[in-house]
């Protein structure tokens, strides 16, 4: 399976770029953030997750589809339930600003599932595995069959650099 890359890199400040995936899902909004909120359904996707959320709280989450089960800690930043979900992520690579959004959209939702960055060819590496993690919501939220990560990464790591450098607005490598 060849999937296509959907996310689209967008220059925000000097030194800021959004990392942004849209999905569509046949559920309403309360339905699908519970994928984000509940760790017995985020871990049919991403992973689970410890504690006790809420504004300003932290918990730790294990990744349960990465190499060696790695655990991060979450601190919510904001929850408009269901419509904004905002958390910075910490783990051994550094930190993560993620905003995950969900609209109405016919009795469905639309999701813009977002990464804020501030160097713009990180894309070129978690775009490809962003991907992959949405898709494997889709099919958790579906009974479809999980993606192989293998499909996505390294294959779609040139759609996001080619991304990062129109964003930067050099054409070159920034």
């Amino acid at each position: 399976m060849c999937p296509v890359p959907t996310g689209r890199l967008v220059r925000t400040g000097p030194e800021a770029y959004d990392l942004i995936f849209t999905r569509n899902f046949s559920d309403p909004p309360p339905l699908l953030w519970r994928s984000f909120t509940r760790s017995e359904d985020t871990e049919q996707w991403f992973g689970r997750w410890e504690g006790t959320p809420g504004v300003g709280q932290s918990v730790d989450l294990q990744m349960l589809y990465e190499e060696g089960l790695p655990w991060s800690r979450v601190e919510v930043a904001a929850c408009i339930a269901p419509e904004l979900l905002r958390l910075w992520v910490e783990d051994e690579f550094g930190g993560w600003d993620l905003e995950i959004r969900l609209s109405d959209a016919s009795g469905g939702t639309t999701m813009d599932f977002i990464q804020h960055l501030e160097d713009p060819l990180a894309a070129e590496s978690v775009g490809p595995g962003w991907e992959y993690y949405l898709d494997r919501l889709a099919a958790a939220r579906t009974g479809g069959s999980a993606p192989v990560f293998d499909d996505y990464y390294p294959r779609q790591g040139s759609y996001f650099l080619a991304q990062a450098q129109e964003a930067s607005g050099s054409g070159e490598t920034p």
